[in-house]
């Protein structure tokens, strides 16, 4: 007879509340920084942990800072706009080891890349090659430090980013 494995406890909904903040701020503070020229190539890089997986519409970028701030600086000026964001524990917590779990958050959204981002008014004319193009990013985000009663620091451990529709 087989040996039956005993299903994991559900996640208690504080778990699932602290993730889904933890998702909104990451968000916030991460494509701020990738949006703002000035800030993409230094601080992006910093959210990456050093082994980190990235994959960009099918083309995996180096995680190293040289090659990361390389990629970074050759993209044009953009402006994300986020539409949804889904963000749960990704493995169990082993309540033994009291540690923070990894989390899998995807968003998606829409981004304008280019001279049109400079652009304001209700409607400014743009090129077809300018309109705001869908996306998904996909990432997993890994605990690296926690103070006791804070909420836990993550980095980026995979990230794939890939235009849709």
């Amino acid at each position: 007879m087989a040996a039956v494995s005993e299903k994991p406890a559900p996640w208690p909904s504080s778990a699932i509340d602290a993730a889904s903040h933890g998702a909104i701020a990451f968000c916030q503070i991460y494509y701020e920084a990738f949006d703002e020229p000035t800030r993409r190539s230094l601080e992006i890089p910093l959210f990456f942990l050093p082994t980190a997986k990235i994959v960009w519409n099918g083309n995996v970028v180096k995680p190293d800072a040289a090659s990361l701030t390389a990629f970074l600086d050759a993209f044009p000026l953009s402006r994300h706009d986020l539409q949804t964001l889904d963000c749960h524990p990704l493995k169990p917590l082993d309540p033994a080891a009291g540690g923070a779990p990894e989390l899998v958050l995807t968003v998606t959204g829409s981004v304008l890349n280019g001279p049109s981002v400079m652009k304001s008014g209700d409607a400014p004319p743009v090129e077809v090659s300018e309109h705001p193009r869908k996306f998904r990013e996909v990432f997993v985000l890994k605990p690296t430090e926690s103070a006791e009663g804070m909420q836990p620091k993550y980095l980026i451990q995979s990230s794939n980013f890939r235009f849709i529709g």
